[in-house]
């Protein structure tokens, strides 16, 4: 059994520079089946199977990849907090992307990063 805290996590990253958080580039090509969503989830399989069924059109045997099972996370614990959604996911190994890579410089959307990173009024527009 290695040890985790010297055990380099995969980050398969592309380019230089290139910047994925810890962990947070684990699971991409995973996939799962309504018994493992069902139980990462803590709702009955057969509940699983309606929403495979209906969001994807796969039968009882299908697998739903990450991205899938993010979908099923909105349809069937939707209406949980976000925090025990994503726990949820993580307990599965699905892959979580940051919603906030988009938004570049900085950690979260604009109107939520700190003042400190705001282009200030005597700067120059980047080119």
């Amino acid at each position: 059994m290695s040890d985790p805290r010297t055990t380099p996590i995969q980050t398969n990253l592309s380019d230089d520079g290139e910047y994925a958080p810890a962990g947070e580039a684990q699971g991409q090509g995973a996939t799962f089946t309504a018994d493992q969503v069902a139980g990462a989830f803590a709702v009955a399989k057969d509940r699983v199977l309606r929403a495979i069924d209906g969001e994807f059109g796969m039968g009882p045997d299908g697998r739903v990849d990450s991205r899938q099972a993010q979908h099923l996370s909105e349809v069937i614990i939707g209406d949980l907090p976000q925090d025990r959604q994503m726990a949820a996911l993580m307990q599965l190994g699905a892959y979580t992307p940051r919603g906030d890579e988009a938004y570049g410089r900085g950690e979260a959307a604009p109107a939520d990063e700190s003042d400190k990173l705001e282009r200030q009024g005597d700067e120059p527009l980047p080119l």
